[in-house]
Formats: structure tokens, sequence, C-alpha cells
């Protein structure tokens, strides 16, 4: 891999670094702030934020039996946000009235952390684009989600993508991609394929034992997913919430289409959707195999729902986005950046399009990535020799500050992306 030359030594580059630590460490006060004036109380299912307060991994023993409580992978909070909560409470002295604000404060932390390192790795040689992209994400309230796992999968994506950067071992590397795929259920796959990716690019870089990506990774997955086998004494991926979630998202858009005179509540519309129109029918594959022209109107519905909560996301860094990803090949040393923040929001929308509609907390496990990668990708080509695009170059950089500012402005007088 090209690694990134180390930022040039200028008299206001000490004081440059000094701003943007004082502008992480405000953005985590101002956070914290903000998390204090709402509930310290965990919310109880069905809100999947319980988690946070029924997860135990204390050692106990009930009956005469020791009991260990490890998480299924198909829970709310999967494994590894699971496993970040219930350490947390082993540590950390909490109580029924405030353990909403330590964890979500500990999810904010890691993120905002995180995501400022991420910049620093890859935007080493512009403070000023780097400060940026920083805000970007400061502003966006992502930190604030609930649940506090979509907020804990993109820390770890972000910890995957600055291992390989900075190349750390590769065993590590893996922990943090694995531990990415095993915050929910249908980000496992999301993993698996980006190993393949950097199995595939460690290799064409002419790394020593590149299958060492993929064997890692299964290595880590199976020593994550080994206790529920063992603990559960069933299939930790049993269980499949795709069906109920399919049925209820039918359900909640279609209620809105029917000529009658009153419009039921979505409970009903449920009850009636899996009663008569997906009647003798008990699985997602069934549902679509059995009635493939309802699933299409579905697709359309969903994908109507879902465009307009991508673009809220990223908001006017679609158009650098898109600039940066159609010359992709003259994008050399930020390749990996790139394509991988591009293969992991397409492991969290392609999914989620087919069985509900995109939210906008999913696509906010991959902001960090992308806006690392549209920026560091766009300072790459503005840098490039080539004669022809020379222009445009110039043109995609301040196209890049334009969409950031006005990004920015947009979350700024808003501050409510986070909900959806």
């Amino acid at each position: 891999m090209v690694t990134h030359q180390s930022e040039r030594q200028t008299p206001n580059a000490a004081w440059m670094k000094a701003l943007e630590i004082t502008i992480l460490v405000a953005a985590i006060l101002i956070s914290i702030s903000v998390i204090l004036k709402q509930s310290g109380v965990v919310p109880g299912a069905p809100m999947d934020q319980h988690f946070v307060e029924t997860v135990n991994l204390q050692l106990h023993r009930t009956n005469g039996h020791w009991v260990f409580q490890y998480p299924n992978l198909q829970n709310a909070g999967g494994i590894s946000s699971s496993l970040s909560a219930g350490l947390y409470k082993l540590i950390i002295p909490t109580n029924h009235e405030n353990l909403n604000w330590h964890f979500r404060t500990f999810s904010m932390a890691t993120l905002l952390i995180s995501s400022f390192s991420l910049f620093q790795t890859a935007i080493p040689r512009n403070p000023g684009l780097r400060t940026a992209a920083f805000l970007i994400i400061a502003t966006s309230g992502y930190q604030f989600l609930e649940p506090s796992s979509e907020v804990i999968a993109a820390t770890f994506l972000n910890l995957f993508l600055i291992a390989v950067l900075r190349s750390w071992p590769t065993l590590l590397t893996a922990f943090f991609l694995t531990l990415f795929g095993l915050g929910k259920v249908e980000l496992t796959l999301g993993a698996l394929i980006l190993s393949i990716f950097w199995f595939y690019w460690e290799y064409h870089q002419g790394k020593a034992k590149p299958y060492k990506t993929i064997l890692y990774t299964g290595l880590w997955l199976g020593v994550f997913l080994l206790p529920a086998f063992l603990l559960q004494g069933a299939n930790p991926l049993s269980g499949s919430r795709s069906s109920v979630a399919f049925l209820s998202a039918y359900s909640g858009f279609m209620r809105f289409h029917q000529f009658q005179s009153t419009i039921p509540t979505t409970d009903e519309a449920m009850k009636a959707t899996t009663e008569t129109i997906f009647a003798n029918t008990a699985t997602l594959p069934e549902m679509v195999t059995k009635h493939p022209d309802l699933y299409f109107d579905f697709l359309g519905v969903s994908a109507a729902r879902s465009i307009p909560n991508i673009i809220k996301v990223f908001k006017f860094m679609l158009v650098p986005l898109a600039a940066v990803a159609i010359r992709w090949k003259e994008v050399r040393e930020n390749r990996f950046l790139l394509w991988a923040g591009l293969l992991a929001a397409a492991c969290i929308l392609l999914p989620s399009w087919l069985v509900i509609y995109v939210r906008m907390r999913y696509v906010a496990k991959v902001l960090p990535a992308i806006i690392a990668g549209t920026i560091a990708g766009s300072l790459e080509l503005s840098r490039s020799n080539n004669l022809n695009s020379n222009f445009i170059n110039k043109g995609l950089l301040r196209t890049t500050w334009i969409s950031a500012i006005l990004t920015i402005a947009w979350q700024v007088l808003g501050l409510s992306a986070y909900q959806d």
C-alpha cells in the first residue's frame, strides 16, 4: 500500500494541531451536555436500545447452576455492541437512573475520537479540509443515535480502516473488522466481503501472505460465535427478524394507499397483511416467491422512502463523492479507502432496501468512511499531473470545499439529522 507522506513542518503546524484537538474536545463536551439533557434511563423493549440494560456478562448462580448470558447475534445490539455494554457495566459503576447517559457518552466519544483519528490518517496534508471533515461528523448528530449499536459499529469500521491505512498487524486489523461485522446480524456478510476486498488489495500490493486477511477474520468470527453455540446450546444465527421487519414495513407503507374510509393502525394493518395477503407463508423467501408482484411493488415504495434518507445523510457531499467515484481509476493512493467505504455502504443499504427500507441511522455507520474517502480522493485528484483533467481537478477541490461548508451549515441550522 502506498503510505501517506508526513505533513510538512510549518510554523503554524503545531497551532493547527492544537486547534483540531480543541475542536475535538469541544465537540465531545457539547455532545455530553446534549446527552445529559435527556433521560438517563435506558428505554425498555421493544426499543432496540434496551440491550444496554438487559445484557449481563456477570457469571452467576441460578437454581444451583452457573449461568453466563453470552449475547446472541440476532438480538438487539448484536454481539460486539452487547459485549461493549456488558464490559462497560462490569468496569464502570452505573445504576438504572444513569446507565443510558454512561453508555451513550461512551459510544459518542468513541465515534468522534475514531473519526478524528481516521481523518488525521487519511487526510494528512490539508488541516483545513481535515477539520471540515470532522465538523461534518460532529454536527451531524449521529453520535446521539439510539440504539447505540449503530454508533459502536461505525467506530469499529473506522478502526478497521485506520488499521489498514497505518499497516497495523493483520490480526488486530481483522479483530476490528470482525467486531464491525458482529455489530448486527446484517453486517456479518459485509465484514466477510470487506475481508475479501482487503485480501485483493494486499495481494496486488505485493504483501506477504495476503490470505491472512480472510483467515484471521474467519478466526475471529469463530472466536466470538463459538461461545454462543456452546453456552446457548443453539445456533446464534437462528431466528430471523427479516419476515417481521418486511411485514411491518409493507403494512406501514401500503395502509396509506388503500381506498377506504378509515386508515387502520400499523398493528391492525400488519395483522391483516399477515392473515390475508401473505397467508400461508412463514418466511421472507416464501413471501417473495409466492407473491413476487407484491414484493416488487414493495421494492418500489422502499426505494422511494430510502433515497431521500440517503440524500439527507450525505447532503451536499454527494456531489464530490459522485465526482471522485466516477474517476476512481485515477485515485491510487486512496483507492482502498474509497472502495472500502463504498462496499461497506452497499452491504448495509442493499439488505435494508430489500427487507425494510434505508433508515438514516443505517447509513450513519459509513458516513465517516465515505467522507474520508471523498475528501482524500478529491485532494489526490487535485494534485494530479494529468494536463487533460487539471482544470476539472481544481474545480473538484473547490466543489469539495463548498459542499463541506454547505453540509456543515445545513446540519448546524437543523441539528436533527439523527432522527428518522
